[in-house]
């Protein structure tokens, strides 16, 4: 799948205002993410994936990187993921 591909796939899914989405291709890969707003106190909400040729990773990263100032919760987490914290 490239870019174009996963951002139709994803308009299709008709996402709720509040869930921002955010689309990036990197070598061959496409990054998305999936989040909501937080208070700014508790862990974000948010859904990391990663497309490349033959294989799709979905998941959620770790509560710590998901605090406030963390940047767990960006795109480029999903093209290349932090390592766990722990």
């Amino acid at each position: 799948m490239d870019e174009a591909e996963v951002r139709r796939g994803l308009a299709a899914l008709n996402p709720h205002p509040a869930i921002r989405t955010e689309v990036k291709a990197d070598g061959g890969r496409v990054g998305v993410l999936l989040s909501v707003k937080g208070n700014g106190f508790d862990a974000q909400d948010c859904l990391l994936a990663r497309v490349g040729p033959g294989a799709t990773e979905v998941w959620v990263p770790p509560r710590i990187q998901r605090m406030s100032g963390e940047g767990g919760c960006t795109v480029g987490n999903a093209l290349d993921p932090k390592p766990s914290p722990h």
